[in-house]
């Protein structure tokens, strides 16, 4: 369809609103309450535009204005600015912003004038300072001087909804983002409008905001209204060094941005990725980063007279030679965290090969993988039936939770422009009806279970026997399962731990089997963040090695960010970024990097390839896991061919043959070759906040926490009149 903005053609798709029309013609207009992945509402009423249509007579053509070849089809206005957020875009519109007519002008002024009427004149002391739409657009549209001369409204400025989330509601605006927030994406009616008028506030129910995925609405707040408790009072947002990467907390891998100041992880914030998180993350990734900067190894620890003290890398290679001197290099052991990156992994694999150990294994991972047609998270957030299988998605992967609501509110996705996602999308509504029916829930009773239409909860319902039931139905749960996946069009079933710890001997066979019957697609939730890109190197153990269970039975062993609370019989080198359990029984002590810290490429669920980028926190001499095989390899007298990220991408390339060193953003899906499995020994319970993950008490974002020294306090006396 034909759309005109300010005297600019365009051709747009049928249903395009006419705040993206705006955008796409290059032109811009200000809004508060639209987001991407919300219903419009028009609630700020800032996005004002003069618009008007073509008519058309009783015979279907156009009414015409001008003469002969000049004739045109005729606008009729309508007779005030409209909000085009809640507009649709039409054959033959006319759009007007402010930059060409002096109506919306002065209507954008005025709305912001009475947006600034209560708002409190704190800038200077807001978190959101330097990052908020208000201010921006108050520079770009407001007045730039206050008419009121009244005393604004005073309310709560430190109202706790959680422990994580902070509300000023001086600062509120009134926009709706967080209320559509809970009742649209997580389907938690937990927070609204309370009184009318002036008096209007947001409150939630008794108990606070459920956890999970509250921290969401601290980042799509237009203001400073909704702050997060972890990172409040940490710093300004010019301050951060701001990066952007991935999370591995999980094997979703959602797209995050990393603010450090001063070498200290302060604030993680959620980035877009249409693909995977759109624009959500969990809990967990947003607040569970404390343990970045707090405790941190900076140095190796070397084992003198019982004892670890603090020693030099070279010290501590010494050490690892000496220590090493009288084991047969196939003997040492070589174990490794599944959120290593694929880096780390073939440099692992490159030093286990080059040494010809066979005791080579990663923690957590699951005994078997699924062959069957594999499903996208695009896939999960558009399917019409949707069985979860045996899986807590709140504990292994959260965001596909999210996704599995969406299908069940319409499979609405956005469409994208070349400004970007849609700014809003009318097909989205507010408080959508869900439909329960599209989805069975099978396993332990989770957070998603209320949401179900078919709800199983029996201990026999897991594992390959429930799959040999879905196939062969003998009761009437499994026929209604069955028949779900059957009757749908883009089934998809979704595969979570008690499937895949204890698969039966045919597991394989009958998940392809189901797939094939009923033509769903099938994504199987990996035991760590990046267990399936691993599962694609040679890190299980080989035939007669020892598998991560029986650590303890090795003659020596390198164990790499993982915790087992033992030590291999020998000679016991850990690389960890904490004083674990294990490290304090381990002979060498190497400090490692987080996932914050490393460049690097991780596989998620999907198997998409997502980049890891390097934030700039103080690790003091800590080393990620390439560069501390290169110092183990240096004791053993050994030279690996892998010692930086390059050498270890060129690996990647032959091994693989995949080129990691320029991936998008949003990553890209690719096929890895073939998988490695191995019996693990060991019952793998996802979950997701560990104990060094829980946020401490953040003293500085109570005042009453702050002293004022009386020496520089200076007195404050009544001012007649406003605060202006």
């Amino acid at each position: 369809m034909k759309v005109t903005v300010d005297g600019l053609e365009l051709d747009l798709p049928a249903g395009t609103s006419a705040i993206d029309a705006v955008f796409a013609a290059g032109r811009d207009v200000p809004y508060f309450c639209a987001h991407s992945y919300l219903s419009p509402v028009g609630a700020c009423r800032m996005c004002l535009i003069e618009s008007g249509s073509p008519r058309k007579n009783p015979d279907g053509t156009f009414v015409m204005e001008g003469e002969g070849d000049a004739a045109k089809p005729k606008i009729f206005w309508f007779p005030k600015p409209m909000a085009a957020c809640t507009m649709q875009a039409t054959e033959g519109m006319h759009i007007r912003t402010a930059a060409t007519s002096e109506v919306v002008a002065k209507s954008q002024a005025g709305m912001m004038e009475f947006t600034l009427l209560n708002h409190p004149l704190d800038c200077p002391t807001c978190d959101k300072g330097g990052a908020c739409e208000l201010q921006d657009r108050a520079f770009e549209y407001g007045y730039g001087a206050s008419r009121f001369g009244f005393d604004r409204r005073h309310a709560d400025k430190h109202y706790p909804l959680s422990d994580f989330i902070i509300l000023d509601q001086e600062r509120c605006i009134h926009c709706k983002r967080c209320v559509r927030y809970f009742e649209e994406v997580p389907g938690q009616e937990v927070l609204d409008f309370i009184e009318r008028g002036g008096h209007t506030f947001i409150d939630t129910e008794e108990g606070g905001l459920p956890t999970g995925f509250q921290g969401n609405i601290a980042d799509i707040c237009p203001v400073g209204a909704l702050l997060d408790n972890v990172a409040r009072f940490r710093g300004r947002n010019w301050e951060y060094d701001h990066n952007p990467t991935t999370c591995t907390l999980c094997p979703v891998g959602c797209s995050i941005t990393v603010d450090a100041r001063n070498g200290r992880l302060e604030r993680i914030v959620a980035g877009e990725n249409r693909e995977v998180n759109e624009a959500w993350i969990c809990d967990a990734g947003r607040f569970g980063h404390g343990f970045a900067s707090e405790g941190r190894l900076t140095q190796p620890l070397v084992r003198v007279n019982g004892e670890l003290r603090e020693a030099t890398w070279d010290d501590a290679i010494a050490a690892m030679r000496q220590g090493l001197a009288y084991t047969n290099p196939a003997d040492l052991g070589l174990y490794l965290g599944s959120d290593s990156t694929l880096e780390e992994g073939v440099s692992l694999e490159a030093l286990a090969g080059l040494l010809g150990t066979r005791s080579v294994d990663h923690w957590p991972r699951y005994p078997v993988g699924v062959s069957a047609p594999a499903a996208t998270l695009t896939d999960v957030g558009t399917a019409d039936a949707i069985v979860v299988l045996g899986a807590d998605l709140g504990e292994e992967a959260p965001v596909v939770e999210l996704r599995v609501l969406e299908a069940l509110r319409g499979g609405i996705i956005p469409p994208e422009f070349p400004h970007g996602t849609a700014i809003a999308d009318l097909r989205l509504v507010e408080r959508p009806t869900r439909k329960p029916e599209k989805l069975a829930v099978i396993g332990p009773d989770s957070r998603l279970s209320r949401h179900a239409g078919i709800r199983v909860n029996e201990e026999r319902a897991s594992g390959g026997d429930l799959l040999g039931a879905l196939l062969n139905p003998r009761t009437d749960e499994a026929r209604a399962v069955l028949k779900l996946l059957t009757d749908a069009k883009q089934p998809v079933v979704i595969l979570g731990a008690d499937v895949l710890n204890n698969p039966s001997g045919a597991f394989a066979t009958q998940v392809g089997d189901l797939a094939m019957r009923t033509g769903a697609k099938v994504l199987a939730i990996p035991a760590g963040p990046n267990s399936k890109g691993l599962a694609h190197l040679g890190l299980v153990p080989r035939f007669g090695g020892l598998g991560y269970a029986r650590l303890s039975d090795a003659p020596a062993a390198f164990i790499s960010r993982l915790d087992p609370g033992k030590r291999a019989r020998g000679f016991t080198i850990v690389h960890d970024t904490h004083l674990t359990d294990t490290a304090r029984l381990a002979d060498v002590v190497l400090p490692a990097v987080t996932n914050y810290e490393k460049r690097g490429t991780t596989v998620n669920l999907e198997g998409r390839l997502l980049p890891l980028r390097q934030s700039a926190l103080n690790a003091g001499e800590a080393a990620d896991l390439t560069r501390t095989l290169a110092a183990l390899a240096e004791a053993l007298g050994v030279r690996t061919k892998v010692r930086g990220l390059k050498s270890a991408q060129a690996l990647l390339r032959d091994r693989l043959g995949v080129n990691v060193e320029n991936l998008p953003e949003s990553g890209v899906i690719q096929s890895l070759g073939q998988r490695h499995e191995a019996p693990t020994g060991l019952r793998h319970t996802p979950n997701l906040w560990t104990e060094r993950m829980v946020p401490k008490p953040n003293p500085s974002s109570d005042p009453r926490h702050l002293t004022i020294d009386p020496r520089f306090e200076l007195p404050m006396a009544a001012q007649p009149g406003g605060d202006d």
